[in-house]
């Protein structure tokens, strides 16, 4: 995804400097292409009716370079703040993956719910690198509409994307801001709302060491106490 993002803003600003330059070229080859229309019967009249036609032309011409290098500015300085903003969130992919692994390090980011489960909070943090990733995609349109409708419907279809979202959409639809962030949040919201609810999770059945330990266990309670009762009917017999 990064380099498809990359190699489609390079074409961009390099067809805007290639128009540029033609244009630019246009106007100093004008001169020569003046110098058709003269001749030996040429009069000072007709050169000054065409030097008036060259001002004019020579004017929108450059007025199209301006535009044309200011337009090359200005994609590249959306190219800047992209790639300023993919750097920054690989960053925070690879802090969010150092916690993922150790605990402690999970606990600079905030508070961790002592009953949190482990395994769910792993999942939130994976989905949350996942999203971002989706977002700036589809920001700089390398991600389709229909393409992410599709994979974020089949995410929401289950327990741990539906956990996420019911947890984190508040904020990230706060949080937009851009027109294109608002509408990919809410296309996430949409496929949110549209994605078959998944079944509810069935409670693990008991493993059979438990239920032998447990037996164990009684027997060795229950051992002393057989024993008691036959001396008992023995000794009473």
């Amino acid at each position: 995804m990064p380099f498809v993002r990359l190699g489609r803003s390079r074409v961009k600003t390099f067809s805007l400097c290639l128009l540029t330059l033609v244009v630019i070229a246009l106007i100093a080859a004008s001169p020569w292409g003046l110098r058709a229309f003269g001749g030996p019967t040429a009069r000072w009249e007709r050169l000054s009716f065409i030097g008036q036609t060259y001002g004019a032309a020579s004017a929108l011409l450059a007025a199209l370079a301006l535009i044309g290098i200011a337009a090359t500015l200005i994609f590249q300085a959306h190219d800047t703040r992209i790639a300023r903003e993919e750097a920054r969130r690989i960053a925070i992919a690879e802090l969010l993956k150092m916690a993922m692994d150790d605990p402690a390090l999970d606990e600079a980011w905030g508070p961790v719910p002592a009953d949190a489960d482990r395994k769910a909070r792993r999942q939130l943090m994976y989905i949350n690198m996942i999203l971002s990733e989706w977002q700036m995609s589809f920001e700089t349109k390398a991600l389709p509409e229909k393409r992410l409708r599709a994979i974020s419907r089949e995410m929401f279809s289950g327990r741990p994307g539906r956990a996420f979202w019911e947890e984190a959409r508040q904020v990230r639809m706060g949080t937009a801001g851009s027109r294109r962030a608002r509408r990919f949040h809410e296309i996430l919201d949409e496929e949110y709302g549209l994605a078959p609810v998944p079944p509810p999770e069935r409670p693990r059945a008991r493993r059979p060491w438990r239920f032998l330990a447990g037996s164990a266990a009684g027997v060795l309670v229950l051992g002393p106490l057989v024993r008691r009762a036959v001396r008992r009917r023995r000794s009473s017999g």
